[in-house]
This record gives structure tokens, sequence and C-alpha cells, in this order.
């Protein structure tokens, strides 16, 4: 069965129509985050856009439609950046990997947070059809964790599945404690993340 369809493209919009779906995902990203999906009404997000209530049902009929998409576009950003990563020598490629993530994590924070935490409000065939692309990621981190093991000899004894669980749990969390006036950046996060599991040195990590 096809998924729920996603916030409606007006004939007479143009750059205007996609420019205000892009504010409504936004908007609904940024209150799904800070309240939770079950705690924001569509009112809420109505009044967050300065629109009344009917209007905003002209661009959609409901609030998971608002959720399906944010979780679809994180999957598919996420997803396009590990793709764009070049084929290198297997330890390059998987920090590669993991640089790419955490970029695309933490350029937009809250669609990515809200993706994260909210799966479960889905509804089953919605949920299914995001689950199916973040096994699909997951294939990819798999692959090329075996490859970094087999050609580096890291992490012996331990399966890809375990090692995978264990990177991207430690990847994803940084969506929810960074903050971009911080002192660190999105790239030394990242950079620090590679180091930490790899068991490099300060030293080696900075090079």
């Amino acid at each position: 069965m096809d998924a729920s369809p996603t916030i409606t493209a007006r004939a007479d919009g143009g750059s205007r129509t996609t420019a205000r779906k892009e504010e409504i995902l936004a908007v609904a990203a940024d209150l799904f985050a800070a309240k939770g999906y079950g705690a924001t009404a569509m009112s809420d997000l109505a009044a967050a856009l300065g629109i009344q209530k009917a209007s905003l049902y002209h661009h959609v009929r409901k609030k998971e439609t608002l959720l399906y998409e944010l979780s679809l576009n994180s999957m598919s950003r996420i997803i396009g950046a590990a793709a764009a990563v070049p084929d290198s020598a297997p330890v390059a490629r998987l920090r590669a990997l993991i640089e790419s993530h955490v970029a695309t994590l933490l350029t937009d924070q809250t669609t990515h947070a809200t993706a994260l935490i909210e799966l479960r409000c889905l509804s089953p065939q919605d949920r299914g059809h995001i689950v199916e692309l973040r096994d699909e990621y997951d294939r990819i981190m798999e692959e090329a964790i075996r490859a970094a093991q087999t050609a580096a000899g890291l992490w012996p004894n331990v399966s890809p599945k375990v090692v995978r669980l264990a990177l991207l749990g430690m990847l994803n969390w940084s969506v929810f404690w960074y903050r971009p006036e911080g002192d660190l950046t999105g790239a030394e996060i990242a950079k620090g993340f590679a180091s930490i599991f790899f068991g490099e040195s300060a030293s080696t990590a900075i090079e």
C-alpha cells in the first residue's frame, strides 16, 4: 500500500507553494521538538504560522502527514548524504560516513530529532515505510563497518550489527544536545566521534 499523502502542492503556487510547504514543515518540526508530537495541536501550528486553522488545512489534511513528511525528509537526507560519500579505503570511507551523518543531523536538528523520537506515533503503514528507509541506511553503515573490520582488524569478534548500533547511538544523540552557539562546531564533533570510535589518540584526531 502507498504511504500517506504528503503536503498538498497547490497548482497556483509554484515557488511560493514550495516555500510555504517548507515553512510549515520547519515550524512543525520546531513545535514537535519543543512540545512533543502528541502535545502539539494543529491550532498551535496555525498560531505559530500566523494563519487561521482552516487555512492550514488547505495545505495539510492532518497532523500525522507532517510527522510522516518530516520523517521522510530526515531519512532521505541521511541516505542521500551517505550516497554522496565517494568510494575510498574502508576506514577512510567509514570515517567519511560518520562525518556525513553528523553534518546532516546538525544541519536541521529539529527535523531529525522529531524523526528519531516520534516514529512510534506514525500509523503502522507510514511507520513501515520509514523503517524500510532506515533499514536501507543501516545496511549502508553495516557494509562499511564490515569492510573496515576486514581491512584493519577493527572490533574483532564483534558483529557489524553491534558496532553499527553503538556507532549510531553515539552519533544520533548529538542532535539533542548540540548548540550552534556552543564551543564546538559540528565538524569538530564529528571528528571527535570518529577519533573515539577508531580509538585514536588526541594528537592523531587533530592532524
